[in-house]
């Protein structure tokens, strides 16, 4: 069975019945539902992941509604991640002071982003950007590493005594 959050909230008889200038229990439940539940007017994250539409995610160009033209004008962006994150690394990895400073970058050129709760599409994006960027570094660091081996083995081969035959 799955849980849920139950809320009461106790409406008093009278205003007497709490003291002046503490908040009705109704205000305070409110207060903090609204403290639990983000209690603001932003536009919430989708549940699952950005880019796996087909496993359980979304596909965050139709999450944004900004069709293809709106959405290529975010590809600064990468400029942005480029310059103050270490595109070796994912985004679990990054210093939080740079993440935000990259948000706050987006979020000064596009002001709409500052519409949606916790920056998460600018942080989907960042997100999808270094996966993508750690990924390839990773990639290269493993050919690299297999090229010099295989360059060491061909150095060996080569002194290698010849056999007479």
């Amino acid at each position: 069975m799955p849980k849920g959050k139950s809320v009461t909230i106790e409406l008093p008889s009278s205003d007497s019945e709490h003291s002046e200038g503490s908040p009705a229990p109704s205000e305070s439940s409110l207060s903090s539902l609204e403290s639990e539940l983000g209690g603001s007017d932003k536009i919430p994250k989708p549940s699952g992941e950005a880019g796996r539409p087909g496993h359980g995610g979304y596909n965050l160009e139709d999450q944004l509604g900004w069709g293809e033209d709106g959405f290529k004008n975010l590809k600064f962006i990468n400029k942005a991640i480029k310059k103050h994150l270490d595109t070796t690394k994912c985004r679990s990895q990054q210093d939080r002071q740079a993440l935000d400073t990259v948000c706050n970058l987006v979020t000064a050129k596009f002001p709409d982003m500052d519409s949606f709760e916790n920056c998460w599409p600018i942080l989907d994006l960042i997100r999808m950007r270094l996966k993508y960027l750690s990924s390839r570094a990773q990639q290269k660091r493993r050919i690299s590493g297999s090229s010099s081996r295989a360059a060491k083995g061909e150095k060996s081969r080569g002194k290698l005594p010849k056999s007479k035959s």
